[in-house]
């Protein structure tokens, strides 16, 4: 008889064991404040606090208004995050989740509360650019508010930012994900992973060019940032590659170009040294300005926004 019934008596209580395994681990505490932004990441970044003797969490974005599932993400970049790759262009509302999992996926945590989020279009304003767009600095997810220069601007400005993009990147993903925003005025800063991998301005100078069509074929009117510089010594020890060569004067021909456009931001020169490099105290790594790189980046644009569009 004990033979009979030792097969069940043993699941029921693995299942028992499983699911009180699973109740001493807390679900986790969310960080990323979409809901504080003035519209939501193109490639949103979710973060929440790790929790001790943990390394495996999942992500899930559910659409409110059909209660369907529309993401299902893994962390890979760290024990804190996870970044969506697939963008956000469908207006609606959403909210995401974040639970403990073990290496095989399975669940070792309740889901943590819902976090709410609003896709919208159209949009007057929007920024396509790299990382320097998307957000994050030092050891901060880009979808914290203090580490994203549109944070800073009083003008509302849509991120369509995708970290590690080039010139040509952009172009080849303009349509896809600029257009379905429609915005009246596109705030392009690109350029710095070409020049630091080794590109000659003329080859980015003519990709600056075809963006600047296929806004003007859109009726957007675009608007060009001076490329912020690096600081060589900093990247080296945060072992960021960099190209040997003259990418100071691949970078000066490219600003000389974006300040002969209609319209062009010079964001650059206050983040500059008397080196030209970018300022040491405004970086943690050598390329990306931190929060107060950030913050003198979109309050420039914001005061020229407010200027010429408003």
């Amino acid at each position: 008889m004990f033979k009979k019934f030792f097969p069940v008596i043993l699941t029921a209580f693995l299942i028992f064991n499983g699911a009180a395994e699973a109740k001493k681990i807390p679900a986790p505490t969310l960080t990323a404040e979409f809901e504080q932004m003035d519209f939501m990441q193109l490639y949103p970044t979710f973060s929440w606090e790790p929790l001790a003797n943990t390394e495996f969490y999942e992500v899930r974005v559910v659409q409110v208004s059909t209660n369907t599932i529309v993401r299902e993400l893994y962390n890979s970049e760290a024990l804190n995050r996870v970044t969506d790759w697939t963008p956000f262009t469908e207006s609606g509302e959403y909210y995401w989740q974040v639970r403990v999992v073990n290496k095989n996926k399975k669940p070792l945590s309740d889901w943590s509360e819902k976090k709410y989020f609003k896709v919208e279009t159209p949009v007057k304003y929007a920024a396509l650019g790299d990382s320097l767009t998307h957000g994050g600095a030092a050891y901060i997810p880009a979808g914290q508010i203090s580490c994203q220069w549109e944070t800073y601007s009083e003008v509302p400005i849509k991120n369509l930012g995708q970290s590690g993009d080039t010139t040509e990147m952009m172009i080849n993903r303009f349509e896809r994900d600029v257009l379905p925003f429609a915005p009246k005025v596109l705030v392009i800063m690109g350029g710095i992973n070409d020049i630091r991998n080794g590109a000659e301005s003329d080859a980015v100078i003519k990709n600056l060019e075809k963006l600047q069509e296929k806004c003007l074929a859109n009726d957007i009117t675009p608007v060009f940032c001076t490329l912020t510089s690096m600081n060589p010594e900093k990247m080296k020890v945060r072992k960021i590659p960099l190209t040997d060569g003259d990418w100071r004067e691949q970078r000066e021909k490219i600003n000389f170009w974006i300040k002969q456009t209609p319209y062009f931001i010079e964001v650059a020169e206050n983040l500059t040294d008397e080196f030209g490099y970018l300022r040491a105290d405004l970086t943690p790594d050598g390329l990306h300005p931190a929060l107060r790189g950030k913050k003198i980046i979109g309050e420039k644009i914001s005061d020229y926004l407010k200027k010429n569009f408003r």
